[in-house]
Protein backbone atom coordinates (compact mmCIF):
# COMPACT_ATOMS: atom_id res chain seq x y z
CA UNK A 1 0.00 0.00 0.00
CA UNK A 2 1.54 3.63 -1.32
CA UNK A 3 0.47 7.03 0.21
CA UNK A 4 0.77 9.88 -1.78
CA UNK A 5 0.70 13.20 -0.03
CA UNK A 6 -0.36 16.35 -1.74
CA UNK A 7 1.63 19.48 -1.88
CA UNK A 8 -0.59 22.30 -2.21
CA UNK A 9 0.49 24.71 -5.19
CA UNK A 10 1.45 27.92 -4.62
CA UNK A 11 -0.50 30.34 -5.41
CA UNK A 12 0.77 34.13 -6.00
CA UNK A 13 -1.56 36.62 -6.42
CA UNK A 14 -1.96 37.74 -9.56
CA UNK A 15 -5.25 38.98 -10.14
CA UNK A 16 -8.44 40.79 -7.71
CA UNK A 17 -11.37 39.64 -7.76
CA UNK A 18 -14.33 42.28 -7.10
CA UNK A 19 -12.16 45.20 -6.28
CA UNK A 20 -13.90 48.06 -5.27
CA UNK A 21 -13.60 51.07 -7.38
CA UNK A 22 -12.30 54.14 -6.03
CA UNK A 23 -13.66 56.44 -8.62
CA UNK A 24 -12.18 60.09 -7.65
CA UNK A 25 -15.66 62.81 -6.83
CA UNK A 26 -15.71 65.59 -9.00
CA UNK A 27 -15.27 68.35 -6.54
CA UNK A 28 -13.35 71.92 -6.19
CA UNK A 29 -10.96 70.19 -3.28
CA UNK A 30 -9.82 67.13 -5.88
CA UNK A 31 -9.52 69.42 -9.12
CA UNK A 32 -7.29 71.85 -6.93
CA UNK A 33 -5.28 68.68 -5.80
CA UNK A 34 -4.95 67.96 -9.73
CA UNK A 35 -3.94 70.67 -11.27
CA UNK A 36 -1.63 71.19 -7.80
CA UNK A 37 -2.68 74.68 -7.02
CA UNK A 38 -1.59 75.92 -10.33
CA UNK A 39 -2.91 78.14 -13.17
CA UNK A 40 -3.21 75.94 -16.12
CA UNK A 41 -3.05 78.59 -18.67
CA UNK A 42 -0.01 80.63 -17.04
CA UNK A 43 1.56 78.43 -14.36
CA UNK A 44 1.30 80.57 -11.93
CA UNK A 45 0.76 79.25 -8.15
CA UNK A 46 -0.89 82.30 -6.59
CA UNK A 47 -2.66 80.50 -3.89
CA UNK A 48 -6.03 79.11 -3.17
CA UNK A 49 -7.56 82.32 -3.15
CA UNK A 50 -6.56 83.93 -6.63
CA UNK A 51 -7.65 80.36 -8.07
CA UNK A 52 -11.04 80.00 -9.63
CA UNK A 53 -12.20 76.59 -11.42
CA UNK A 54 -12.75 77.40 -15.84
CA UNK A 55 -13.87 75.75 -18.15
CA UNK A 56 -12.23 75.08 -20.46
CA UNK A 57 -15.73 75.12 -23.54
CA UNK A 58 -16.91 77.36 -21.70
CA UNK A 59 -20.96 76.77 -20.69
CA UNK A 60 -22.56 79.09 -22.56
CA UNK A 61 -21.35 77.41 -25.40
CA UNK A 62 -22.61 74.06 -24.49
CA UNK A 63 -19.07 73.21 -22.61
CA UNK A 64 -20.31 70.70 -19.28
CA UNK A 65 -18.82 70.18 -15.89
CA UNK A 66 -16.74 67.44 -15.98
CA UNK A 67 -13.14 66.35 -15.25
CA UNK A 68 -12.52 66.74 -19.07
CA UNK A 69 -13.96 70.31 -19.54
CA UNK A 70 -12.61 72.29 -15.81
CA UNK A 71 -9.63 73.47 -14.70
CA UNK A 72 -7.61 75.47 -12.51
CA UNK A 73 -7.11 79.15 -13.38
CA UNK A 74 -5.82 82.44 -11.61
CA UNK A 75 -7.96 85.05 -11.04
CA UNK A 76 -6.14 87.27 -14.05
CA UNK A 77 -6.21 84.35 -16.34
CA UNK A 78 -9.20 83.96 -16.43
CA UNK A 79 -10.36 87.20 -16.74
CA UNK A 80 -9.07 87.52 -20.23
CA UNK A 81 -10.07 84.35 -21.55
CA UNK A 82 -13.74 85.31 -20.21
CA UNK A 83 -16.07 83.39 -22.55
CA UNK A 84 -13.59 82.43 -25.02
CA UNK A 85 -11.91 78.79 -25.88
CA UNK A 86 -8.54 78.55 -25.29
CA UNK A 87 -7.92 78.58 -28.59
CA UNK A 88 -9.63 81.87 -29.11
CA UNK A 89 -8.06 83.53 -26.55
CA UNK A 90 -4.53 82.62 -27.75
CA UNK A 91 -3.94 80.77 -24.36
CA UNK A 92 -3.15 77.17 -24.83
CA UNK A 93 -3.36 74.68 -21.55
CA UNK A 94 -0.11 73.25 -19.94
CA UNK A 95 -2.00 70.16 -19.58
CA UNK A 96 -5.20 68.66 -20.79
CA UNK A 97 -7.85 68.16 -17.90
CA UNK A 98 -8.30 64.48 -17.30
CA UNK A 99 -10.28 62.37 -15.05
CA UNK A 100 -7.25 61.40 -12.34
CA UNK A 101 -6.73 57.95 -10.83
CA UNK A 102 -7.66 57.37 -7.26
CA UNK A 103 -4.82 57.46 -5.00
CA UNK A 104 -4.40 58.10 -1.23
CA UNK A 105 -4.23 62.16 -1.83
CA UNK A 106 -7.81 62.12 -2.90
CA UNK A 107 -8.97 60.56 0.07
CA UNK A 108 -7.62 62.93 2.57
CA UNK A 109 -10.67 65.13 3.71
CA UNK A 110 -9.49 66.77 6.70
CA UNK A 111 -7.54 69.17 4.82
CA UNK A 112 -8.62 72.69 4.93
CA UNK A 113 -7.39 75.92 3.12
CA UNK A 114 -7.17 78.00 6.13
CA UNK A 115 -7.26 81.59 4.22
CA UNK A 116 -10.82 80.47 3.29
CA UNK A 117 -12.29 78.45 6.26
CA UNK A 118 -13.95 81.31 7.98
CA UNK A 119 -16.26 81.53 5.15
CA UNK A 120 -16.48 78.70 3.71
CA UNK A 121 -18.12 75.25 4.99
CA UNK A 122 -16.54 71.91 4.73
CA UNK A 123 -19.57 71.17 2.05
CA UNK A 124 -18.21 73.52 -0.48
CA UNK A 125 -14.62 71.50 -1.07
CA UNK A 126 -16.30 67.86 -0.25
CA UNK A 127 -19.36 68.07 -2.39
CA UNK A 128 -19.80 66.42 -5.44
CA UNK A 129 -20.52 68.56 -8.30
CA UNK A 130 -23.15 68.41 -11.19
CA UNK A 131 -21.64 67.05 -13.74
Amino acid sequence: MTFRIRVPEVITLTEYDRVPSNAVTFSRRNIYKRDRFTCQYCGGQPGSEELTLDHVQPRSRGGTSTWENCVLACLECNKRKADRTPTEARMPLRKAPVRPTWKPLYARHDVRIESWSKFLSEAYWTVELDE
